[in-house]
């Protein structure tokens, strides 16, 4: 049974079987950044005509095989015909039969396939999330510094000191504005992104671990031991202990005798990495059990506490 392979190159599409390698008269695009974008967001209406035409003339006993997923299922809806994906050693045999090309315009259609790749992939949801929560902190640590800075600061009466404090002052609170208005956004695309893990530790701390894991996959497959420790220092801080990271500043936490806030965090661990599975991978809505059991375990530190 002949096997025809739909092998890319650059900006056009070879047809590889038996015979040698055939490009499409068709290209993606006027341009290169247009056929870039068109192989970046592939849809079967963008697949070249002629590649097409030429393909359907096949026959039917043909196997038609491609190399990637979005052409494979491109290519399948276009010529409603099964195609199945390349196996490795017909992509080297394919490959080995395409024409040598020292084109300039095959490496910048590779370069800009690339960037619209990246492109798509900073538009998701959870990287939207990991910038916001990277930027919030980035802001908190901030106002921080400017207060700080400014509780030290003497303006002595009847200096130019007194008009600077008073421009700093505004720009402090610009600032602190900002900081909240940026807080507010976080904690809606967090609730959106993250519902179980955000009612659970609380819709900025969620986005913070969801930052330290690097994705949402990778936080869905985090077990409770490793999540309690994200964010975490060797030498702790006030406002980092050394058995717990972002889970410190998790909502309640406050409200938990200082001496049981480690075991409070393991206990928050745990419910957190259920949270991080259903939102991953179930996305089921189980944010009123994990919040019943989160105050049952609150309310028993403290009877013990007494």
């Amino acid at each position: 049974m002949a096997t025809v392979l739909a092998v890319g190159r650059g900006p056009r599409i070879y047809r590889v079987g038996e015979a040698g390698a055939d490009p499409d008269g068709d290209p993606w695009g006027p341009t290169i950044e247009v056929a870039a974008s068109r192989r970046g967001e592939l849809r079967a209406e963008d697949l070249p005509d002629d590649l097409v035409v030429q393909l359907r003339r096949l026959p039917r006993e043909t196997t038609i095989a491609a190399a990637g997923g979005a052409l494979v299922s491109a290519l399948t809806v276009r010529l409603d015909r099964p195609v199945r994906p390349a196996t490795l050693v017909e992509l080297r045999r394919a490959r080995a039969k395409l024409p040598r090309t020292g084109d300039p315009s095959d490496l910048e259609f590779v370069r800009r396939v690339a960037v619209v790749a990246l492109e798509r992939g900073l538009r998701a949801p959870e990287e939207i999330l990991i910038t916001l929560a990277r930027e919030e902190e980035r802001l908190e640590r901030a106002v921080g510094r400017e207060a700080r800075a400014a509780e030290s600061f003497l303006a002595v009466p009847g200096s130019p000191l007194v008009e600077y404090a008073s421009d700093w002052g505004a720009a402090r609170e610009a600032l602190t504005a900002h900081h909240a208005r940026l807080l507010a956004r976080l904690e809606r695309e967090s609730r959106a992104l993250l519902p179980n893990l955000s009612a659970t530790v609380g819709p900025r701390v969620a986005a913070r671990l969801l930052a330290a894991a690097g994705g949402l996959a990778a936080l869905g497959r985090m077990r409770a031991p490793r999540l309690q420790l994200l964010g975490s220092r060797r030498r702790p801080s006030a406002d980092r202990g050394p058995r717990f990271g972002v889970l410190f500043r998790a909502e309640r936490m406050d409200e938990v005798p200082f001496g049981r806030r480690g075991a409070y965090a393991r206990s928050l661990a745990a419910l957190g990495a259920i949270a991080a599975r259903a939102d991953a991978s179930t996305h089921r809505d189980i944010s009123k059990i994990l919040v019943a059991r989160r105050d049952r375990r609150i309310e028993q530190l403290r009877r013990r506490h007494r």
